[in-house]
Order: C-alpha cells, then sequence, then structure tokens
C-alpha cells in the first residue's frame, strides 16, 4: 500500500519549490481536482498546472503551504490541514488586496493510486 502522507508531503513540497514539472509526473492526467469554496474545479491534470503555474508566476510568486498542523490518513487518503501563504500582486478577491498577505487555512484532501500518483485532490478553505 502507497504511504499517503509521505506522497502528499512531497507534492507539497514541490509545490512550494516551483517544481512543477517534477510535480506534474506524480499527478494523473484525468485528476479529479476541486477547490470547494473558490469555485475552482479541472477534470484533468493541464487545467490545474497550468493555473498553478501562473499563480506562482504572476500572481502570488512566494506562495506556499506551511508544515500541517494535521495529516490523518486513512488507506490511499491522506487529509492534510494547514495554512496557505504568499503576497498577492494583484488584488485577488477573496484572498487579499495587492501587495497584501494571504493567510489562508486549508484542508486538503488527497487520494494516490497504488503507484502513488495523485488521482484525486480536493481543497477546502
Amino acid at each position: 500500500m502507497v504511504d499517503a502522507a509521505a506522497c502528499a508531503e512531497r507534492l507539497i513540497a514541490l509545490y512550494n519549490a516551483q517544481d512543477f514539472d517534477t510535480m506534474e509526473g506524480l499527478i494523473a492526467p484525468d485528476l479529479d481536482f476541486a477547490h470547494f469554496n473558490r469555485d475552482f474545479a479541472f477534470p484533468e491534470r493541464d487545467g490545474l498546472m497550468a493555473v498553478l503555474r501562473m499563480f506562482a508566476r504572476d500572481l502570488l510568486p512566494d506562495r506556499r503551504f506551511l508544515p500541517p498542523e494535521r495529516v490523518s490518513v486513512v488507506g490511499s487518503l491522506c487529509v492534510r490541514e494547514g495554512y496557505y501563504t504568499g503576497t498577492a500582486q494583484v488584488d485577488l478577491p477573496g484572498f487579499a488586496a495587492a501587495g497584501g498577505k494571504v493567510m489562508l487555512k486549508f484542508c486538503s484532501v488527497m487520494r494516490f493510486n497504488d503507484a502513488g500518483v495523485l488521482v484525486e485532490w480536493k481543497d477546502y478553505g
């Protein structure tokens, strides 16, 4: 069985390092992604990766997930609770005004297949 907590932390570390090429290789092409209270969803990896790259390049270059406050694992499912932070480069409604600090508490639910590839990612927060 896959170590879902280790898989989730690896993805988060790659995200924080802006190593999107490596990160992309650990995500299924038909990823099921949604950030529910931000009305943001993708039925595939490519759309999500384009947005993650754009956020890092243009909107929140210093954005990152902080170390988790709690990690819960059930089988191949990892639930990671922690803060997401960064400095807005432009006005981002629901996040922060330009120059303002973003500090949001996230609950990320990540499900992996037997090879450790991310197949589902749901964010709340």
